[in-house]
């Protein structure tokens, strides 16, 4: 376990990279009041984080990102669910009353969900009808710059039919599931969200190691009210 200040520090470059996709320096987290820490202590820390594994410079950067195994230790003890504004709630259950028919619903659930998360959304329904959505989403993301991370996760939608069967398994009940990286079926350079419905549907959000995870966990939650 790492100390008090070594979790608000991994929280805060978790996040920060989360939503700007920049590698995060000390001089940048050192003028956030919020964190209260000097510039030298920061860096000391910093250092720590990365000799742990949760951190590491991208290429000659003299600033720091999550590794996979930071993400997933942030997820697991430090990640709080992001909360889903009664307003933003309200507007998914009117659009999804528009239809009876359960398929159709979860067709669009997963395409508001792609678009709040900015990544792509998996559904497999209970007929064995596979349904994905947001590909232009998840190549949106700044990670696709490099063209040789774009080639490699080129193919991830094509395995689609081969790796959801063996992923549907890992979810043997009804609560959200994130897989960070080489924990899940699709490969260590993206992550998923994922949860199995009442009925046995199956959805997953699935994105880079650099996604929402906290949204995409809360919209999942709330599955249960919607469906």
């Amino acid at each position: 376990m790492l100390t008090p200040r070594k979790e608000e520090i991994l929280t805060y470059i978790v996040e920060t990279y989360i939503r700007d996709a920049e590698p995060i320096g000390s001089k940048l987290m050192s003028e956030d009041a919020a964190l209260g820490v000097s510039g030298a202590t920061l860096r000391n820390e910093m250092r720590e984080l990365e000799e742990a594994g949760l951190l590491t410079h991208p290429h000659t950067s003299s600033g720091r990102i999550p590794t996979e195994a930071g993400y997933r230790y942030y997820v697991e003890q430090l990640m709080k669910p992001e909360v889903i504004g009664k307003r933003v709630f309200d507007k998914i259950t009117t659009m999804l009353e528009q239809y009876d028919e359960r398929e159709r619903r979860l067709k669009l659930f997963a395409r508001m969900a792609s678009e709040m998360c900015g990544t792509a959304v998996i559904v497999l329904s209970k007929k064995d009808s596979l349904y994905y959505t947001g590909i232009s989403q998840f190549f949106s993301q700044p990670e696709f710059k490099d063209y040789s991370f774009t080639v490699s996760m080129s193919g991830i939608f094509d395995a689609c039919e081969e790796v959801i069967p063996a992923l549907y398994v890992e979810y043997r009940d009804t609560q959200p599931k994130i897989m960070i990286g080489s924990d899940n079926p699709f490969g260590a350079m993206c992550s998923i969200v994922g949860k199995k419905l009442e009925d046995g549907a199956f959805i997953a959000v699935l994105g880079p190691l650099r996604m929402r995870y906290s949204r995409a966990f809360a919209l999942l939650d709330h599955t249960n009210e919607l469906f």
